[in-house]
């Protein structure tokens, strides 16, 4: 009787133990998968900023090369015109971005697109400015110039917050 009765119980004990075991092995199962499922999420999301945002960047460079030399306002037209295309595809991203985050993700975007209008709005002062203007508007100039560096500097920390949010799986 008292070895039926330890058979039983060390049954039963394995049992649980196999259960609880199992339950702890579907757990982690889900939680790997669902860590997994959001990195891809957030990588889609970024991807989704960074594409327009990259060349709406390339659009602005080319509409300020389009000033050097003999100004070719339709060619700063048509690069404007691409340019703010691209611009409204990064702001509808960036939106979907914020929801995802984390937010120094999001913050780094807003830095980015915040440095695109800002470019975008000098190119448009210096093409509605006098062509002939004393100064040869070198001011616009030199703005576009710092300009186009702080954006490739905004567009470089966007990419290392994107891929540092990537690789921390506590998020």
């Amino acid at each position: 009787m008292l070895g039926a009765t330890v058979g039983v119980a060390g049954t039963v004990l394995a049992s649980a133990i196999t259960g609880w075991s199992a339950r702890q092995q579907v757990q982690a199962q889900a939680r790997a998968e669902h860590a997994h499922w959001r990195r891809q999420v957030r990588r889609d999301a970024y991807s989704a900023f960074l594409a327009p945002a990259s060349e709406c960047q390339h659009a602005l460079k080319m509409a300020g090369r389009a000033f050097v030399g003999e100004r070719d306002t339709e060619e700063v037209d048509r690069r404007l015109q691409q340019a703010q295309g691209q611009l409204a595809l990064a702001q509808a991203a960036w939106a979907n971005l914020a929801v995802e985050g984390p937010e120094a993700v999001e913050q780094a975007a807003r830095s980015v697109y915040t440095t695109l209008k800002s470019t975008q709005t000098t190119l448009l002062a210096f093409r509605d400015a006098p062509a002939d203007a004393p100064d040869g508007n070198v001011r616009f100039v030199e703005r576009h110039a710092v300009e186009v560096a702080r954006l490739s500097e905004r567009i470089g920390e966007f990419t290392a917050a994107a891929r540092s949010a990537l690789d921390d799986i506590g998020d």
